[in-house]
């Protein structure tokens, strides 16, 4: 049975050893985070250095291989000066979705607004939207289908955000965003639990509406 506390609290002694006064920042995000990870799931970590080199990548990369379980191992590491001048429109995705480990991640974030947030969420629209044409009209039906649910699992962050900028409650787990959604989008969140035999035509012309009117909620909220 994997030990998640172990894994963190070595990984975390190991990144002390390795750089001191340098680590400035351990948090955890993902599916362990939700509570929603099984014994295979990737082990979502974010960390922050004072300053970030390729040596750096080689130092963190041996510390995964050392602690165990490398090939779950996942995340992000930067910089603390890059992540200052990250993309504003990702800091509330950020904010939401990081338990603090070591440090406090909001010290290194940049600032970031409401308007910021709208235009992630339109952004990821976006691409959803261009995806799921593109795959429908270049690629054959049987991609398609094989395709759909994982496509779907992104709109769980998608869902997730535009609620909160809906309601002002940001909601971390996949079961409690079911709960508190309307019918139109608990449909969609539920594509990615579809069969591995499905009503491809349904589930996606289910899909492909609610993107089209997604994008007139988001004009309500402010977007453009």
């Amino acid at each position: 049975m994997f030990d998640l506390d172990k894994y963190l609290a070595d990984m975390i002694m190991n990144c002390r050893s390795a750089f001191g006064e340098r680590l400035l920042y351990v948090g955890l995000q993902g599916s362990w985070l939700r509570g929603e990870a099984h014994e295979n799931s990737d082990i979502d970590v974010m960390v922050i250095l004072d300053r970030f080199s390729v040596r750096d990548m080689d130092t963190y990369r041996g510390i995964l291989k050392k602690i165990g379980s490398y090939e779950k191992s996942c995340g992000f590491i930067c910089g603390k000066d890059e992540m200052k001048r990250w993309n504003p429109l990702e800091v509330c995705q950020l904010r939401h979705t990081t338990k603090d480990l070591v440090g406090v991640l909001s010290d290194y974030l940049p600032p970031a607004t409401r308007e910021d947030e709208i235009n992630y969420v339109n952004l990821s629209l976006g691409n959803l939207y261009h995806e799921l044409c593109h795959r429908y009209i270049h690629e054959d039906r049987e991609k398609n289908a094989a395709k759909l649910r994982s496509i779907c699992k992104g709109v769980f962050f998608l869902i997730q955000n535009m609620h909160f900028l809906e309601s002002s409650h940001f909601i971390l787990t996949k079961t409690g965003l079911k709960e508190a959604v309307s019918s139109e989008d608990r449909r969609v969140l539920e594509l990615e639990e579809l069969p591995d035999v499905y009503d491809f035509d349904q589930a996606f012309s289910s899909l492909f509406a609610w993107c089209q009117s997604a994008f007139a909620r988001i004009e309500r909220l402010g977007g453009n």
